[in-house]
């Protein structure tokens, strides 16, 4: 059935410029019909425009679809570099911790060391106080014991020399007895001359 541009135009809901279009693509504009003004398109022309249309449509829709892609390609390569950007960051991150890491380590590691020698030094003073304290703890055992012996000899020869005083006494009173009064007064002075260390005048 032939039909007119604007006829086509109207069944297919597009503008006759579009139909215009087709018709140029196809190299139809020589091979129409004129009857009166208007321009009269065969079955085999409207099937050909047709066809081209949709096949017009279809690249309007790859190259949108096309367009799409191009952004999103774009944005994707921005979201990769931003994401690139991120991981060096996060190395640069990384490596800083683990330098602060390892130089944390070291200086745990250099206070265990100073405490431990610290450690060592004061376990090495305590046992010399204890070796001081053990040898003042003798001496002063040695001092108690001596001091106990003193004392024991002091009472010893106090004693002694009380009894020999008091024999030496008794010896002496039962010679002056014997004496006359005037000797014996001689002799007792003597007695105590000898026994105190000094005369009487």
């Amino acid at each position: 059935m032939e039909m007119t541009i604007r006829q086509l135009a109207d069944e297919l809901s597009v503008s006759k410029s579009t139909i215009g279009r087709a018709i140029v693509q196809l190299g139809l504009q020589d091979k129409l019909c004129k009857i009166g003004n208007k321009y009269v398109l065969s079955e085999k022309q409207i099937l050909q425009i047709k066809l081209q249309l949709s096949k017009n449509d279809e690249e309007k829709t790859l190259h949108a679809s096309s367009k799409t892609l191009h952004k999103e390609e774009k944005s994707l390569h921005a979201s990769s570099k931003t994401l690139h950007k991120e991981e060096k960051s996060l190395q640069t991150i990384s490596k800083t911790l683990h330098e602060e890491e390892k130089s944390l380590q070291v200086n745990q590691e250099t206070q265990n060391s100073i405490l431990q020698e610290q450690l060592s030094i004061l376990n090495k003073q305590l046992a010399i106080k204890d070796h001081q304290i053990q040898i003042l703890q003798e001496q002063i055992g040695q001092l108690t014991t001596a001091m106990e012996s003193m004392a024991t000899a002091l009472t010893a020869a106090q004693a002694l020399h009380a009894g020999t005083i008091q024999k030496q006494l008794t010896e002496h009173s039962d010679s002056i007895e014997q004496l006359p009064n005037q000797e014996q007064t001689k002799q007792k002075k003597g007695i105590f001359s000898r026994l105190f260390g000094r005369k009487k005048n």
